[in-house]
């Protein structure tokens, strides 16, 4: 494998088509009738193509099982910061009010002795 970066996270994806179950059927279909083809005319060549695939397959699926661990924990990280953030404002806007109310009984103060 290259040592390649990853893609750009605020990548726009929404072009990409959804995969539906009706063309997953017609692909494995398409596949089926391929490897029946396959045996039929070199069964030895066949299963080791089967197995070689299902190999490959198999380690994609843990690629992507575990980019998809990785990018939830980042996920949580952002999730985690965001609230962190929010509290520290809304701590910050309650010290503001806070101020602000203590100055106006300051002045409220200063009104009633009248100055």
């Amino acid at each position: 494998m290259t040592n390649k970066k990853s893609p750009d996270p605020n990548q726009d994806f929404s072009n990409i088509s959804i995969i539906t179950a009706d063309q997953i059927k017609a692909e494995s279909q398409k596949l089926i009738e391929d490897y029946c083809n396959f045996f039929q005319k070199n069964p030895d060549e066949a299963m080791a193509a089967l197995v070689q695939d299902v190999c490959v397959h198999s380690t994609v699926l843990a690629q992507l099982q575990q980019a998809i661990l990785v990018k939830n924990g980042q996920l949580q990280k952002v999730i985690d910061n965001q609230q962190k953030v929010i509290q520290k404002l809304e701590d910050a806007a309650k010290v503001r009010t806070s101020q602000i109310s203590k100055r106006l009984e300051k002045l409220e103060g200063y009104q009633e002795r009248g100055m």
